[in-house]
């Protein structure tokens, strides 16, 4: 979003004293860019030599009416808030301007805080219409992203999050909040990173874990504080909302901010104004502030521990990154990414990657993301004593014990026995095998086939040959993905 300075207004009316009053209230309220005008006939000139923003406009205009004007610039200019002034609150006129595409009405003469309130919302309405149009471009142009580099250490070829990926990036300049949510371990906070990489600001990214932080803390932290604030405050400090000037400021784990500390955060995302500690004196910030949280804030609003207007302030633009299981197609390339880490930050060669490993990483769901992941492939490399990658840590998660290198997995000879009523023959033992694989890839035949080692078309092709071998339709039969 431009800034407050940087937004034009123009005022069209002809009645000098309140063209004088309007640019006043303004201009205190931040708004330095104003163009006057005082004759109707000369907005579509004034229009075309000025970007402008917005336009305040009088509706009893001499010559041209205010009706008149509205109409030229809703006709030509579709993402133009105009806001009307009126000398009476006539319903009949109200609902004919609004008919003709006004944003909103004033009436004269306005309060400063109407007045103010009218246009910052007018200006919020028209860029957040220049987002959604910037999204729905995006969306019609999914080729490639503006900045990849950007997005580089979050490694993945699903499509649920290149679309994430194509999203945030396409509203990575505004200045509205993000809300960024998934499971713990799905890489929100590289997410963060990409988007305030992807923004072109020029001042830092600082990360700020609300976790555990009391409102004292949280404040002292965010908002600095005043010498003599409090007991051991010798010198002046500048909080992380300073530190953050010019970028981004994320807060991360915002489920679990204090409700005294919610209250200062919605002051600060609504007014963008703070108060050190020890001060009275407000200071304003132009930190874009990034949110994330692992928990279902939607529950924490039924329960009163989570404010519902400052969720609906962070919600401005809002993401849900897919947890690893959903996206099975990145588990082995995530994997040689960070057997690459590892090898660097052990000192150690790289080892070969054992086919088996893509069917053990398809067995199990990740409950712990990408950071679960990371921590077993550490693990795997520091147990490898050959060239080898060892599976040991990948086989005990699967079945649960420990299976050393090399040694083959008991069958279970009795079970299977008394599961079947005699040692099952070769075909039998496929069947098993293909409806467990069906069964834990609940019915998706893409990912049973991975499983399994074989290709899509060669599983289809069995199940329809031997469907009957399995007393019925098998899962995912006739289903695909």
């Amino acid at each position: 979003m431009a800034s407050i300075e940087d937004q034009k207004i123009l005022i069209v009316d002809d009645d000098v004293t309140a063209l004088t009053l309007y640019e006043t209230i303004l201009r205190a309220a931040g708004y330095k860019n104003i163009i006057i005008c005082n004759d109707g006939a000369e907005v579509e000139l004034r229009l075309r030599d000025n970007d402008a923003s917005l336009v305040l406009l009088d509706i009893n205009l001499p010559g041209l009416s205010g009706i008149e004007v509205l109409e030229q610039i809703t006709g030509t200019k579709t993402n133009l808030p105009v806001v009307m002034i009126t000398g009476d609150e006539d319903l009949q006129t109200v609902i004919n301007c609004m008919k003709k595409g006004a944003y909103d009405y004033i009436t004269k003469p306005p309060a400063k805080t109407r007045l103010v309130t009218a246009v910052r919302k007018a200006l919020e309405w028209r860029e957040l219409n220049s987002e959604l149009w910037a999204m729905g471009r995006r969306v019609l142009d999914r080729a490639t992203l503006e900045n990849p580099e950007a997005f580089s250490k979050l490694v993945t070829s699903s499509d649920s999050m290149l679309a994430v990926f194509q999203y945030v990036e396409a509203v990575a300049g505004t200045n509205r909040p993000v809300l960024i949510m998934g499971e713990s371990g799905t890489g929100k906070e590289l997410l963060a990173r990409a988007i305030h990489e992807s923004s072109g600001r020029q001042g830092a990214m600082v990360t700020v874990n609300a976790a555990g932080l009391d409102d004292a803390l949280f404040s002292d932290t965010l908002f600095g504080h005043k010498k003599g604030a409090f007991t051991d405050a010798h010198t002046d400090r500048l909080g992380l909302v300073e530190r953050a000037a010019g970028g981004t400021l994320f807060l991360d784990e915002i489920g679990d901010l204090a409700p005294a500390s919610q209250v200062k955060l919605l002051r600060l995302l609504q007014e963008r104004e703070y108060y050190q500690l020890g001060s009275d004196v407000a200071r304003s910030t132009d930190a874009r502030v990034i949110a994330a949280t692992c928990v279902d804030l939607g529950k924490r609003i039924e329960d009163g521990r989570f404010r519902r207007d400052l969720f609906f302030r962070l919600m401005a633009h809002q993401v849900t990154l897919p947890p690893l299981r959903d996206r099975r197609e990145d588990l082995m390339p995530l994997t040689k990414v960070l057997l690459l880490e590892a090898a660097r930050e052990l000192g150690r060669r790289i080892p070969r990657i054992p086919k088996e490993l893509n069917s053990l990483l398809n067995l199990y769901d990740f409950p712990g993301n990408v950071r679960e992941l990371h921590s077993l492939v550490f693990d795997a490399l520091s147990r490898t004593s050959g060239n080898v990658l060892s599976l040991a840590t990948f086989r005990k998660l699967v079945h649960g014990k420990n299976i050393p290198d090399g040694s083959e997995i008991d069958l279970g000879y009795d079970g299977l026995v008394e599961l079947i009523g005699h040692f099952p023959t070769m075909k039998e033992f496929t069947d098993i095998v293909i409806t467990a694989a069906l069964e834990k890839a609940a019915g998706n035949q893409s990912l049973a086939s991975r499983m399994l080692g074989v290709s899509q078309s060669t599983l289809s092709r069995r199940i329809a040959r031997n469907d009957a071998s399995f007393g019925g339709e098998l899962p995912g039969d006739g289903k695909g993905d």
